[in-house]
């Protein structure tokens, strides 16, 4: 006669009944792209380049309508953020209005005194 001992199962007894967190299969919850945010960070980088203050400032708002659109649980896993899209929105703005605030003013031409 052999002794064994007792084999006690440390597993939890619930676990054949939990699944991995997933969101539901419904039209709701499937992955959507935001197309406000790709056409802001697009509008940006064109705007700074040809210096064009509408596509600058119509991505800026653009990138704002992104922003308060996102929604995180929905996007895709390559997606950026919409915060980036800002930021490429504030540099357009910089790139398009800096240069005109740095320039010097003009000093007044003085006519000579007769």
């Amino acid at each position: 006669m052999s002794i064994t001992a007792p084999v006690l199962d440390k597993s939890d007894p619930k676990s054949d009944r939990l699944y991995a967190f997933h969101l539901p299969s419904s039209p709701e919850w499937e992955e959507q792209k935001d197309w406000f945010g790709q056409s802001a960070m697009m509008g940006a980088g064109a705007g700074m380049f040809i210096k064009n203050p509408l596509f600058v400032w119509g991505s800026m708002i653009m990138g704002v309508i992104g922003l308060v659109n996102y929604q995180p649980l929905r996007a895709p896993k390559d997606s950026t953020s919409p915060l980036i899209t800002l930021g490429m929105a504030f540099a357009g703005v910089a790139t398009l209005c800096l240069p005109k605030m740095m320039l010097a003013p003009e000093a007044p031409i003085s006519s000579p005194v007769v």
